[in-house]
């Protein structure tokens, strides 16, 4: 048996006996290779002569022929233009010695095992190459490069299929915790009815916050990272439109209740005696905000790879409940393609992010500049709206009627439900615009119903009947 080839020496570590023996015992059994084909490349062989007979039984396999040394030799012969004849003589070779099909999956293992040592091998070297050349990337840049190639190297065997009575035993325990014991589908955010149209922030979701300039998805985005990390919640803040003072100040001014403008010094003119209970309250809420969890990051020019890196060593020093991005389309971008498709690239980079920290991230984007003027916001107003619809789990807007028209509806805040699984689509969420202290809270006036108006250039196309009763605001009419 072929022993591991150290690190050091001539050889990159491989095991040619696993090799021979998942061959053999594949032309033997050709039922093994259901077993071990969803995982196991062809590429993760050592020897050449290896792949490309792995790659006759599963070419052979997938046309439904069987798979021996005689038929695989007819299949090199036909496919194959280098030393054909030595690779069919080594396939029957192989047939001849097999004598068990018994541990083809076991010695797969071992073959991919040692096929990701050889990645990382690589992976550093050409990192060590592309240090010591003066051409190129950053430092940080080339750590960010290295750590989504060694984050590429999954796991030796995938989950694959698995018994639906397992699912369904998990399956059972949530919805016995969450009835019985009250406890809540996903991660609770600052708003009690919009935990209710969306049942929380999923683990492994991308939740996409969109909305257009001056609406505060900013503030919601900021309000939802400063709500987890003060329960104790690890929260990872990537702000690229902010520095980060500027975000300090926004938290102070909402956990002590002090206008932003004072904080930020553009209004002066209060009294002696004000002033005094801001600087209390301020002080207070400093010393309450040193003691969350928040982990801030206001690097203007971030590209996907490098939040990922990022995040996931945050993530290695003290696991990450939470991952808050502001914004999408602040990103950069390799621009070698289309904007849209690169957009949408980053946000399957986030998506991947998700489902590794097994934790929701909440991407914040902008709106077309022309979408819908007034109108409630949809999905095809998202600048670069296709890829970005198609990977993110759960979309919400941020609406303010009174930004339009100060007398709709002022101080109300309309939350959106854009897009979502198992979530009723359309659903909108009212809370209480409370801006002057980089806050919003749960509404707490009346029901608004939006009935069909008259259609009128100019005119709300919708009126107000206000009517007590629950704080949902519900869905009208489209636009």
């Amino acid at each position: 048996m072929n022993a591991l080839i150290e690190s050091g020496t001539d050889m990159a570590p491989h095991n040619l006996d696993a090799e021979t023996a998942v061959l053999a015992g594949l032309m033997l059994h050709n039922a093994e290779l259901a077993n071990v084909q969803d995982w196991l490349a062809e590429q993760d062989f050592y020897s050449h002569q290896h792949r490309v007979i792995y790659s006759a039984i599963v070419a052979l396999a997938g046309s439904n022929k069987p798979a021996d040394g005689v038929t695989v030799g007819e299949w090199i012969y036909a496919n194959v233009t280098d030393d054909a004849d030595g690779l069919a003589m080594l396939a029957i070779n192989l047939a001849c010695e097999a004598y068990t099909a018994a541990n083809v999956v076991s010695y797969a293992e071992v073959i991919v095992e040692h096929s990701h040592k050889r990645q990382f091998i690589d992976t550093c070297q050409k990192a060590l190459q592309a240090a010591y050349s003066r051409r190129g990337h950053s430092a940080e840049e080339l750590a960010a490069h290295m750590a989504a190639r060694l984050s590429a190297i999954a796991p030796v065997r995938t989950t694959g299929l698995r018994p639906y009575r397992e699912v369904m035993k998990r399956f059972s325990d949530e919805l016995l915790a969450r009835h019985r014991d009250g406890k809540p589908i996903g991660m609770p955010t600052p708003w009690a009815d919009v935990n209710k149209a969306i049942g929380g922030l999923q683990d492994g979701q991308v939740i996409v916050l969109a909305a257009r300039s001056n609406m505060g998805k900013s503030l919601l985005g900021f309000q939802l990272a400063r709500f987890t990390g003060l329960r104790g919640d690890a929260v990872a803040v990537f702000s690229m439109e902010m520095n980060d003072t500027d975000v300090a100040a926004r938290d102070v001014a909402a956990l002590g209740e002090v206008p932003l403008q004072w904080i930020i010094g553009q209004d002066l003119s209060e009294s002696q005696e004000d002033s005094d209970g801001y600087w209390a309250r301020a002080t207070v809420a400093i010393s309450e905000m040193m003691g969350a969890s928040i982990l801030l990051d206001d690097d203007p020019q971030l590209s996907s790879p490098q939040i990922v890196a990022r995040a996931k060593r945050a993530h290695a020093r003290k696991p990450l409940r939470l991952v808050v991005l502001d914004h999408l389309h602040e990103m950069t971008l390799p621009g070698k393609q289309d904007e849209a498709l690169e957009r949408g690239q980053a946000l399957r980079d986030l998506k991947g992010l998700a489902k590794f920290l097994k934790c929701p991230v909440v991407v914040l984007a902008q709106l077309n500049r022309a979408g819908a003027e007034a109108k409630r916001p949809e999905v095809k107003h998202i600048r670069g709206s296709g890829g970005i619809e198609e990977v993110a789990d759960v979309i919400l807007f941020v609406h303010r009627p009174d930004v339009y028209n100060p007398n709709d509806r002022p101080g109300l805040v309309e939350v959106i439900v854009g897009k979502g699984r198992n979530i009723q689509t359309g659903t909108v969420v009212a809370l209480r615009n409370q801006y002057q202290y980089q806050r919003a809270v749960d509404w707490d006036g009346p029901t608004y119903e939006f009935n069909e108006a008259p259609a009128e250039p100019k005119r709300p196309t919708r009126q107000l009947a206000p009517r007590l009763g629950s704080r949902r605001v519900r869905q009208g009419e489209d636009e």
